[in-house]
């Protein structure tokens, strides 16, 4: 016994010693950080790279404790305000835009877009250099006053497509099956896993939402460079963008040089003398350099509620929307006297009908409360996302948003060939009640269980169209008419009673503010971000080492790594859901 304890103390003394150094380190960088230089050199220049991920809200990203990358992602409105401060800067004299390729949301696009080109109205230039322009990465730059290309370069700009894997037969050889409840026509969802191509009605509702978000790529680039929707159909139909020489020939570039060229335009822009240092400053870098304030009375507070990711049932981490966080943050704002409307900021494409339905009891509270609530669209606020919106007193999307998806679908994977005839496994039963035995992944479900899941769904269905029908002021009939699981774009949801107008989160916000009858107000936002443990001693132990490098962070492994996480989910899911279908991806 005095020898476990000999080593029992000794342990724990090992232990505290661990604790305190890292404890030290963390002090350590604290320290650092507190003592950061706020000095933006004179005449510089803003480069701005998309190629990241961008939440809705700053920091509100599921971390990965192996990515030694441990550089905050900035949201979307800090994002927004830090370009707001840099047309206000005297030391930034333009942005060049530098990345070659953007894997965001369309709506997201639209309104870095749109903050460009209120940029360019302060008599600041933004320029655009790339070796490669993604269709995407071609929305955002061609807001620049001049587009530079890679003589050897291309301009990928070809039209919209999406393509959807099917894993039925996939998983017909595995010997997995899946039984699948749905209630409406439109709601393909869980074709993937019960088809092997697209159903005509999911055929007509994604070319109308494609058709929508081109209109809105269109929009842009034609009014920027110059030429018509004619013009620029051709162009892609002729696919002009192929190469350098026929880019420039085609007016989707300015001029065909390197990057040694390019400073030599920029060295003259800002009058340096030859071969001169030019001041480049990114925007992770000026954003810490600078402070975002919010002004306004402290008593008159607008609440911001960012609500993204998955819609779950329990678990409760960053980029995420869970039950329990929820209905603590609404609780919050219910007992705090100073905030006097609230914004829900939404980007999700759904998830869990039961959490969506609780979020929206807690909506209906507020409301009972006196408190305005105006919904705000980022990409996705479909199904689930949707639901939470309903009720709502104002409904803002962006044109290029995906909603509506106002359907149900139940999905229960059985293995029960895969473990009899692949592993010899067998399973055998002794129960009480004929339905002891419920949902089990190793048996098939007899049809009166098959029933009673159809009918739930069915049941929950029902009572998404009453939530639409009473927040919207439809009949059941009128809400039936649009819902059965269509997907619609923002301006389409405009015009069909979805939506009630179009336009950004700072739109939102001013509607909720004149709603509760306020001037000024100050911007409170939730959910509070709070820092894994272990991200600050990435961040310092990440300074001038190559450990970043052995993380795969190409678009390819970017990609098939939200694949899983997505195929996952889905896998993983419990009861009625109200999701989107979840692997659009737009080409």
């Amino acid at each position: 016994m005095k020898q476990f304890f000999k080593f029992f103390t000794a342990s724990c003394l090992g232990v505290f010693a661990a604790i305190a150094m890292i404890s030290l380190v963390g002090i350590l960088m604290i320290s650092m950080a507190s003592s950061k230089d706020t000095t933006v050199a004179s005449n510089s220049i803003l480069k701005l790279d998309l190629s990241r991920i961008i939440p809705e809200k700053s920091g509100n990203v599921k971390t990965d404790p192996f990515n030694m990358d441990a550089t905050e992602a900035i949201g979307l409105r800090d994002l927004r305000r830090t370009i707001q401060n840099a047309a206000e800067d005297s030391n930034i004299k333009g942005i060049l835009l530098t990345h070659k390729d953007v894997s965001l949301g369309q709506a997201t696009i639209k309104s870095i877009v749109d903050e460009l080109n209120k940029f360019k109205e302060s008599g600041k230039w933004i320029y655009s250099y790339g070796d490669y322009y993604g269709q995407s990465a071609y929305f955002v730059n061609s807001t620049a006053d001049s587009i530079f290309l890679n003589p050897n370069g291309m301009v990928d700009v070809k039209g919209y497509a999406t393509m959807i894997p099917f894993f039925k037969e996939g998983m017909d050889k595995l010997g997995v099956k899946f039984d699948i409840f749905y209630a409406g026509n439109f709601k393909s969802a869980t074709e993937p896993f019960r088809r092997t191509n697209m159903s005509e009605p999911n055929k007509l509702q994604t070319r109308t939402f494609l058709d929508g978000m081109l209109d809105v790529f269109q929009e842009q680039v034609t009014t920027a460079r110059g030429f018509d929707v004619a013009t620029l159909d051709a162009i892609m139909n002729d696919y002009k963008g192929i190469n350098g020489k026929s880019a420039l020939q085609a007016n989707l570039v300015d001029e065909l040089l390197f990057w040694d060229d390019l400073q030599d335009i920029l060295r003259k822009k800002l009058d340096i003398k030859e071969n001169g240092k030019i001041e480049f400053i990114d925007l992770e870098e000026y954003k810490s350099k600078i402070t975002l304030k919010e002004e306004g009375p402290r008593n008159n507070r607008v609440a911001i509620v960012y609500a993204e990711g998955n819609v779950g049932y329990g678990a409760d981490e960053k980029g995420s929307i869970s039950d329990k966080k929820y209905m603590k943050i609404f609780e919050k704002i219910r007992a705090d006297k100073k905030i006097k409307a609230v914004v829900l900021r939404i980007n999700s494409g759904g998830g869990s009908a039961l959490t969506s339905d609780i979020i929206h009891k807690e909506i209906a509270h507020l409301k009972a409360d006196g408190i305005p609530v105006v919904s705000s669209f980022g990409d996705y606020a479909a199904s689930g996302g949707y639901y939470i919106a309903a009720n709502s007193d104002t409904i803002v999307s962006m044109p290029n948003t995906l909603t509506g998806s106002i359907g149900v679908f139940s999905m229960l994977p059985n293995a029960q060939k895969l473990a009899n005839e692949k592993l010899g496994v067998n399973f055998d039963t002794v129960r009480t009640h004929q339905h002891a035995i419920t949902m089990s992944p190793y048996l098939d479900m007899s049809p009166d269980q098959k029933a009673m899941v159809q009918s739930e769904t069915d049941a929950v269905y029902d009572q998404f169209l009453t939530i639409v029908s009473n927040g919207r002021g439809m009949t059941i009939e009128e809400t039936h008419e649009i819902a059965q699981g269509r997907v619609w774009t923002g301006m389409a949801g405009k015009e069909i009673g979805l939506v009630d107008v179009i336009g950004d989160l700072e739109d939102a916000i001013k509607i909720a503010g004149d709603m509760a009858g306020l001037d000024k107000w100050k911007i409170k936002e939730y959910p509070s971000i709070k820092k894994e443990w272990y991200e600050d001693l990435i961040k310092g132990l990440n300074k001038g080492s190559s450990a970043r490098a052995l993380i795969p962070n190409d678009d390819l492994s970017r990609t098939l790594i939200k694949d899983y996480s997505e195929l996952k989910s889905i896998m993983e899911m419990e009861g009625p859901q109200c999701r989107i279908p979840y692997l659009y991806k737009f080409n």
